[in-house]
Parts: C-alpha cells; structure tokens; sequence
C-alpha cells in the first residue's frame, strides 16, 4: 500500500463511518469482520422476539462478542441513549450468552471521538466483570484490521481510490466539472470581490488537521496550478473569487456548528465529489481544487500575527 492509497482510503472509510448508520452500519462491520476472520467470525440479526440477545457478531475462537451503534451522521450527541445502550445491550449478552462471552466490544462510528461518559460507564461495566475482556472498536479499530488486508478486499470495503499516477495526469475536464458544480450554487450565496488572502506556510499545523488530510492538501498542491491556471482563462473573470466565496461561506457555516477540523474537511470534500463511489479521476480533480482553495482563499483560519516581546 502507498502512502497516497493510504490517505486516500483513511478519507474513503471516515467518509463511509460518518454516512452509515443503524442496520449499515452492522452491515459494514460484518463485512469487514467477514474478510478479517473468515469462518471464525458468525454474523449476528435479531430473529423477531428473540431480538439478538446483545450480539451483533461474535468470533467463536476467541469467544469476542460486539455490539454495534451506528449512529445518524456519526454524531455523539445522544449521550444518554448511548450510555443506556452500552448497559443494556452488556446486561442482554452477559445473562442470554454468559458461556459464549469472553470479551465484549461496542463498536460505533462515532469518528471524531467518543464522550467521556461512554468510556466511565465502560470502566464501570469492567469492574463489575473482572473475568472478561472489555473494550471499544472506532474508526482506529477498522483501520487497523481492513489496513491488513489484502487491496482487492480493501478496495471491496472502500473502493478503488487514487493513484501517484493518477496524481500526475490530472485531466482538466474534471476542473471544469467541478468548478461548474460548485458554481452553479453561487446564486444562493453572498458574493463580494475582496481580494483572496495568501495561506501561511504552516496554515496545516495550525488548523490542527489530521494527518491524512494534511498529507491530503500536501498531496494535491502540486496540481493546484492547473486550477489556478484554468481559472486565470475563465470566460468569468470573477469565477475564481466567486468559488472562493462558496467555500468561504459553507466553511463559516460548518464551524459554528462546532464541528472539529476533520468532520469540517470531510464536509467539504464531500461538497466537491459528491456522496457515494468517486471515480480515481474525480478525486484527484477534487484535491487539486481543494488544495488551491485551502492556499489561496479564506477556508479555515490563518494564524494570528505574532506580537513582538
């Protein structure tokens, strides 16, 4: 796997966790478990009355029995119905399958990170079953296990993602469609001609991005002068100012909702592409359009001038 197939499927799963939920999710987990463990691992439904018993899959050679909650947009917000969920969903198991369980795992899709009153009752529900092993499975947890697989089952899980090849011809057809998509909303936002603000240098360290999407807008600097170029030759003049000021309200529109860095980049790839499978072709245009925006427009913050002593 190469460093550009890894960043790119990092971006394709949290993608994947943030938009599956509920039966989906299970699915996707099963899955994936599926090509990880073969045979060992037994998917898991509910069967009308009988429900699940708190399983939603179990590995039978090392007795793990998991508990999926994929919850809508992967937001952890419902704290209590989580907390609640984790109680039950481990009291169903440990009265229902006590001689299958050894280890009992909730598995969510909760990307940007769970809240501290899941990893409290966690502790609790540990405490009270010694005997076992007890833990969580989060976008870490499926990186680490479908990272080990073979590409073509990777791809099967995530799709086939873009290549340094890929990279290199960047076609600029694909910039024109993009620019044409994103221009087609301008009518619904506020335009004014302010002059684009230069990026810093270090304007990736300081947004605290994560490491696969800093390696995400690196990656796509060396293109984002085809951007610059095709719109420099736009009919519109105004185009690339007018792109510019999309990003720049859909930015400020997503940061006062208090999401974090990587949901807010998530956003807004997902603004360029599009949901669902995205052609190699189509992901390279797009973090070429991305990365010339995050250097030359106001998406995300510049760093504060330093005071002298």
């Amino acid at each position: 796997m190469t460093s550009e197939q890894r960043y790119w499927w990092r971006i394709a799963l949290e993608l994947k966790l943030r938009k599956c939920s509920g039966d989906a999710f299970q699915d996707f987990f099963s899955v994936m478990m599926g090509k990880v463990h073969g045979t060992d691992f037994v998917r898991v439904r509910a069967y009308g009355r009988r429900g699940d018993k708190g399983c939603d899959g179990y590995v039978q050679s090392s007795g793990q029995v998991f508990q999926c909650y994929g919850a809508l947009n992967g937001d952890s917000g419902k704290v209590d119905y989580l907390i609640g969920k984790m109680e039950d969903d481990y009291q169903k198991a440990v009265v229902a399958i006590p001689s299958l369980m050894k280890e009992w795992h909730m598995v969510h899709n909760i990307v940007d990170g769970l809240p501290i009153e899941a990893v409290e009752k966690l502790d609790v529900i540990k405490k009270s079953d010694p005997a076992r092993h007890f833990g969580f499975i989060g976008i870490e947890g499926f990186e680490q296990r479908i990272f080990g697989l073979m590409e073509s089952d990777i791809e099967d899980l995530l799709g086939v993602v873009a290549t340094a090849k890929d990279a290199q011809n960047v076609q600029a057809t694909e910039i024109r469609e993009l620019v044409a998509h994103i221009a087609s909303s301008s009518d619904t936002v506020d335009f004014d001609s302010a002059n684009i603000k230069p990026v810093p240098p270090n304007k990736l360290v300081f947004n605290k991005l994560p490491n696969h999407w800093r390696n995400f807008i690196a990656g796509g600097w060396p293109n984002a002068g085809v951007v610059k170029s095709y719109l420099d030759r736009h009919p519109d003049p105004l185009m690339g100012e007018r792109v510019a000021q999309i990003f720049r309200v859909r930015y400020q529109y997503l940061k006062a909702q208090n999401l974090n860095p990587g949901a807010i980049m998530s956003s807004l790839f997902e603004m360029v592409t599009g949901t669902g499978s995205v052609l190699p072709e189509r992901m390279v245009a797009a973090q070429a359009l991305l990365s010339f925006l995050f250097e030359s427009c106001d998406i995300f913050e510049d760093e504060p001038a330093k005071v002298a002593s």
